[in-house]
């Protein structure tokens, strides 16, 4: 690719030669700038990006193959403060939010979204406050985004992320001591290309949990970074996704434990039909002196045809001698005893499959509305 409109090189050399977005001017893009000079984006044979072309990607962000809504909708319960993240009071807000909750040489493509981010929101719900309608998020008028949520401590809400359109969007999330956040994340099959992060600290006592429901795109890439960072938090991961003509989903998925006693679950369940790819990389890692640490990781995968392509990677890091882990992958075929029993039932070939691909993703799914946008129940 040496040479050629998508290598990352060129790539940085572009976007350094127009300077960065003048979106929320008081964003910081120093560190931005500086990975950019060091040429560190992702290369095409990246170990991080061996299932997925990366330079596909970046032909994406070079030629603007996407293009952004007009409108700007942040549906919000009248006790949550949501402001725009050009708004000084946003700024406020990323200091409220303390340190970064990734780091930059781990996710550098997010320099590409601080240099041209064009759109975002700052959300932020009021200590103790338990709001009765969840935050949607559902236009943002650009290809580049970012979205800040903090919960203060001992509130509860519930936010959505409706089916939309973008290049790359970033996703912050802080859960202060005592606060819970139910995160639904809704992506409908797409002919994009498109990246995310998804990066959630959560404190002593705090629960967050997060529903991933994709039916794929030309080319789509999830990083999920899950810190538990206080005594007792607990962290909650569910995915289910469903691929069929040649559509692309990669997931990569990490949770730190970096103190005692806290709790993360993970559970994964997806299918890959016609020539579609899916990969999963799910990582643990315990922190040393997280003791008492309790993490889990289970993922299953169907094969719905001979060209379609599963890759399911589970890993453990693990520095604390008194903790409790565990993590399990399989790749399978649709099994043809179940079928069998459907259709000494009466049930026609086709609906007993198609019943038994259902029945497989509930397992990771137990919302009715994200079960329902999924096709699972009717």
């Amino acid at each position: 690719m040496a040479g050629s409109a998508a290598d990352a090189a060129a790539l940085a050399e572009r976007i350094l030669a127009q300077g960065p977005s003048s979106y929320a001017p008081w964003l910081d893009r120093g560190p931005h700038l500086d990975l950019l000079e060091r040429r560190a984006l992702p290369e095409l044979r990246a170990e991080a990006w061996r299932h997925t072309n990366v330079a596909r990607w970046y032909e994406a962000v070079l030629h603007g193959t996407v293009t952004p809504v007009s409108s700007h909708r942040v549906e919000s319960p009248a006790e949550v403060e949501v402001v725009d993240f050009a708004d000084p009071r946003a700024a406020e807000l990323q200091q409220l939010r303390g340190e970064e909750t990734y780091r930059l040489s781990a996710q550098p493509i997010t320099a590409l979204n601080a240099l041209l981010l064009g759109a975002g929101a700052a959300i932020r719900v009021p200590a103790g406050s338990a709001a009765s309608d969840p935050i949607r998020i559902v236009d943002l008028p650009a290809a580049y985004q970012r979205i800040l949520v903090i919960i203060e401590p001992d509130a509860r809400v519930e936010l959505i992320e409706e089916p939309s359109t973008y290049t790359h969007r970033l996703v912050e999330v802080v859960v202060q001591p005592g606060g819970q956040l139910v995160h639904r994340r809704h992506q409908a099959a797409s002919s994009h290309l498109e990246c995310s992060l998804v990066a959630v600290r959560a404190e002593s006592g705090a629960h967050y949990e997060l529903s991933l429901l994709s039916l794929g795109s030309d080319l789509r890439r999830n990083d999920i970074v899950a810190s538990l960072a206080g005594v007792g938090a607990n962290v909650t991961l569910r995915g289910a996704w469903r691929l069929d003509e040649s559509r692309h989903l990669d997931n990569q998925v990490a949770v730190h434990h970096r103190v005692p006693g806290g709790t993360s679950r993970q559970t994964y369940r997806g299918v890959a039909a016609d020539r579609s790819r899916a990969v999963l990389n799910g990582r643990i890692e315990i922190a040393p002196g997280a003791q008492q640490s309790d993490a889990t990781l289970n993922t299953k995968n169907l094969l719905a045809s001979d060209a379609a392509e599963v890759y399911a990677k589970p890993e453990l890091e693990i520095y604390a001698n008194d903790v409790k882990c565990s993590h399990g992958a399989t790749v399978g075929a649709i099994d043809d005893d179940a079928v069998h029993y459907f259709r000494t039932r009466g049930i026609d070939e086709h609906t007993a499959r198609t019943l038994f691909v259902r029945g497989f993703l509930r397992e990771a799914i137990d919302d009715l509305d994200a079960a329902q946008m999924l096709g699972l129940i009717q």
